[in-house]
């Protein structure tokens, strides 16, 4: 009886480690088959990210430059170059350039926002932790989709569903102006967008973009930039 429960473990653990080892086998097997596609969304992304950190750091802002009309310009515009983006069938030189643009408004945007944190280590942590969560979003992603699991359309609607709620919430409360809930609205977007990044993952692995790494990459960047103001607004004091 005793020999034979042991046997059971021993065997099912071995099982259990052939499934691991498949299931690893299978996610090196995604990335080899669009590694190249991969390596392209990567470079972008990294160039963007770039971009926008570069213009953050070295644009000078002032508090007489804040103003809402400008930002509001500025954000009508990011809005614009993604319905070009997303949407409109354009060259990916044509793509990369507006791509370029959206991240240099981005990065403006993003110098008004550190003037009011005031706090450069909070915004160099929370560029490390935006990091940190894509790198493992991204790993469960492909994990999810190597042992099986694709999210599909259920899974988007459900996403943008629980975004616009969070919007609206956003929205909600400007004219009630409670920290605590501005600090409940910050998590909750973290693991919003903590999901999109595994949703992300999940459809560039299985879908054919067709080369467009330009649209993959973009999904990611809004991801990653989200969850970076998210964890300012959460840390922030």
């Amino acid at each position: 009886m005793v020999n034979s429960s042991l046997y059971n473990l021993l065997y099912k653990g071995q099982n259990g480690g052939s499934k691991i080892k498949s299931t690893f086998s299978n996610f090196n097997s995604l990335l080899n088959k669009k590694k190249e596609f991969l390596i392209m969304i990567f470079a972008n992304l990294i160039t963007q990210l770039g971009i926008t950190y570069y213009v953050m750091n070295n644009t000078k802002v002032t508090e007489d430059d804040n103003h809402n009309l400008k930002h509001l310009l500025l954000i009508i515009s990011t809005f614009v170059i993604i319905y070009f983006l997303a949407i409109v069938s354009i060259p990916s030189w044509l793509k990369f350039i507006l791509f370029s643009a959206f991240s240099y408004i981005w990065g403006i945007l993003l110098a008004s926002f550190k003037l009011k944190i005031n706090d450069n280590g909070l915004i160099n942590m929370a560029m490390l932790g935006s990091i940190g969560f894509f790198v493992v979003m991204f790993l469960i992603g492909g994990i999810l989709l190597a042992t099986g699991i694709q999210l599909g359309e259920k899974t988007g609607l459900f996403l943008l569903v629980s975004l616009l709620i969070l919007i609206v919430a956003q929205i909600f409360n400007i004219f009630h102006k409670s920290t605590m809930l501005v600090k409940s609205l910050a998590a909750i977007g973290i693991v919003i967008f903590s999901a999109y990044i595994i949703y992300d993952t999940n459809t560039i692995l299985q879908r054919n973009y067709y080369g467009d790494f330009i649209t993959a990459s973009l999904d990611y960047y809004l991801d990653i930039l989200n969850i970076f103001m998210k964890l300012v607004i959460l840390n922030d004091n």
